[in-house]
C-alpha cells in the first residue's frame, strides 16, 4: 500500500472523532459561558459532555499524531523554513494553533481547579477552537482536490 493511500485511510479515520471533538466543544461553549453543568443539552449534562469532548480530544490528538508521522519531512520542513509550497504558512499557523488550543485545554484539565487562571485560559481554548475550526476547514478546502481523487480511488470510481 503506497503512503499516499495510508494518509487518505489514516486521514479518513480522523474525521470521525474531529466531527465530535468539533460538536462536543460547541456544546461546551454553553457550559464554559455559564450554563450549571447539572443542567442537560440534547439530554446529557454538562460532565457527560465534557468527558465526550475530552475522549474525542484525545483519539483525535492520537489521529493528528499518526497523519503528521506520515508527513515528518514535511513537518521538519516547515519549521525550519526548507518548505517550499504555497500552503506552508496555512499549515504552520494551522499546527501553531492547535498546538496552543491543545496546550490550554491540557493545563486547565490537569493543572488548575475552579480558579481565575482556569476561566481565562479556558476563554482562550474556546477562541482558540473557534479559530481551529477555521483553519481545519481551509486545511481540507486546501487539500480538497487530492482528498476527491483518493475517494475515486479508494472506492475504484472513474467520475463523481
Amino acid at each position: 500500500m503506497s503512503k499516499s493511500t495510508i494518509n487518505y485511510y489514516v486521514d479518513m479515520a480522523t474525521f470521525l472523532p474531529f466531527c465530535s471533538l468539533l460538536f462536543t466543544g460547541i456544546i461546551m461553549l454553553i457550559y464554559h459561558t455559564g450554563k450549571p453543568y447539572v443542567a442537560t443539552t440534547l439530554g446529557q449534562d454538562g460532565d457527560f459532555w465534557r468527558d465526550s469532548h475530552i475522549v474525542s480530544a484525545l483519539i483525535s490528538l492520537v489521529m493528528i499524531t499518526i497523519h503528521l508521522s506520515l508527513h515528518l519531512s514535511w513537518f521538519k520542513k516547515l519549521f525550519t523554513g526548507k518548505l517550499k509550497n504555497k500552503y506552508w504558512l496555512r499549515n504552520l499557523m494551522l499546527v501553531v494553533v492547535f498546538s496552543f488550543t491543545f496546550l490550554t485545554s491540557l493545563i486547565t484539565w490537569l493543572l488548575l481547579e475552579e480558579s481565575n487562571m482556569e476561566t481565562l485560559l479556558l476563554g482562550i481554548h474556546n477562541k482558540l477552537g473557534l479559530l481551529l475550526i477555521i483553519f481545519i476547514a481551509i486545511h481540507l478546502l486546501s487539500y480538497f482536490k487530492w482528498l476527491m481523487n483518493m475517494t475515486k480511488k479508494a472506492f475504484h470510481i472513474n467520475s463523481l
